[in-house]
């Protein structure tokens, strides 16, 4: 089997993969078992290749020694499947990507060949990932951390698929592999668009006509991810950074840390961890009304009061903290644009803050979210959401160097 363009984006929240423009997400949650549980932990076999992603069972060879792990939403369950949540996650040596990125795999080979052999081979032309700012400023340069993540997947991996019922074996071989700058690698998205040509069967790369409000004025493209918020100050015309103090990691609790401090102090008797607290928050934002409902009872309990009141002390933090190191040395107006996984959710509260913190104006002219930026192209492919931003850029260039070659 062949790929052409893997782009992932190894989230902490959750894994978002687009693989020859088939696009599919897996939560970041991985439990390392042991031999004996992996071998009896199905007892009916998983016919439907659709209930595949719900039900990763891995096992690889890591320095001569064979582990087993639980992948995705079958690891929501185990104590130790959110390890990371709360601290930096260092992606470059955790074992959580590279888990993740084989159980992408096995998925994906399964989704497209549901009756293939159960040993074959995967051979990807080109890979792309990315890595925050926090965790390259960590290097003397960017380039060193860019490229310890890309060796990671370059060269020849082994997984078997052990979900019963779609048991294989794969040997996986990655050509070419880089690594970007998450974050800064958004502004191609931002920029670009692609568009189905319909007439010639084809994907084209735009300009996008809505970045033109950008051209005069430099950016601060923010990133607010649930392990950590970055942001970077991009040139006018949404153009590369020009130092290396353009990147800036937003000192703030991660997100997702924020929220397992708001379960255990007010919300521990509604949920049972941090991520079904997440899912809830995710499912009901967009009315701010944070309403639980129990399903067996009908018993209602509002939470919307404690929920809200840390979205809104978490967005005045977070404005001041990302204003702050770009306002003092900025030559004309700046411009800002919140993206990340995160950003819909605090989106009215941080408006609320920079409202109080400049006036109306600036908020109404300065500060946008993507919702606010993009028009409605209906010939748009994979149009960007906050969470999918990143990995949209990741697949224009891939595009764009398809279409050099």
């Amino acid at each position: 089997m062949k790929i052409e363009r893997l782009n992932g984006d190894f989230g902490n929240s959750t894994n978002n993969f687009l693989v020859d423009s088939y696009y599919f997400e897996i939560p970041t949650c991985v439990a390392e078992v042991s031999k004996e549980k992996a071998e009896s932990h199905f007892t009916n076999t998983v016919d439907d290749v659709e209930d595949l992603l719900d039900r990763l069972l891995i096992s690889t060879v890591i320095d001569d020694v064979e582990r087993y792990f639980m992948v995705g939403k079958l690891a929501e369950d185990n104590p130790y499947s959110n390890s990371h949540v709360g601290k930096m996650h260092d992606k470059i040596n955790s074992p959580i990507p590279y888990a993740v990125f084989l159980a992408a795999m096995a998925y994906y080979y399964k989704v497209k060949n549901p009756d293939g052999e159960n040993v074959a081979e995967i051979e990807v032309d080109n890979m792309k990932m990315m890595l925050p700012i926090w965790l390259l400023k960590k290097e003397d340069k960017f380039s060193i951390g860019q490229n310890k993540m890309a060796n990671r997947f370059i060269g020849e991996h082994s997984v078997k698929l052990l979900t019963s019922g779609m048991e294989t074996d794969l040997t996986i071989s990655v050509k070419n592999s880089k690594c970007y700058i998450e974050s800064e690698v958004g502004r191609w998205a931002l920029k670009y668009k692609m568009i189905n040509d319909k007439e010639n069967n084809t994907t084209i790369i735009e300009k996008r006509i809505e970045s033109k409000k950008f051209d005069d004025n430099e950016t601060v493209l923010v990133d607010i991810g649930g392990g950590s918020t970055d942001a970077v100050l991009l040139a006018k015309g949404l153009n590369t950074p020009v130092s290396k103090d353009s990147f800036q990691v937003i000192q703030i609790v991660p997100f997702l840390g924020n929220l397992e401090k708001l379960l255990k102090e007010k919300l521990i008797e509604h949920f049972p961890d941090v991520r079904s607290l997440e899912k809830f928050i995710v499912a009901n934002y967009k009315n701010q009304k944070y309403i639980l409902k129990n399903p067996n009872t009908g018993n209602k309990f509002d939470l919307t009061e404690p929920i809200v009141e840390m979205l809104k002390e978490y967005a005045e933090l977070l404005v001041y903290k990302v204003m702050e190191p770009f306002s003092s040395d900025a030559k004309g107006v700046l411009k800002y644009i919140y993206i990340g996984g995160e950003a819909p959710i605090l989106a009215p509260y941080i408006k609320e803050a920079v409202k109080a913190k400049t006036n109306e104006e600036i908020m109404e002219n300065n500060h946008f979210f993507l919702s606010e930026i993009f028009d409605d192209d209906k010939t748009e492919i994979f149009k960007p959401a906050a969470r999918t931003i990143n990995l949209a850029a990741l697949e224009i260039l891939s595009l764009n160097e398809k279409k050099s070659n």
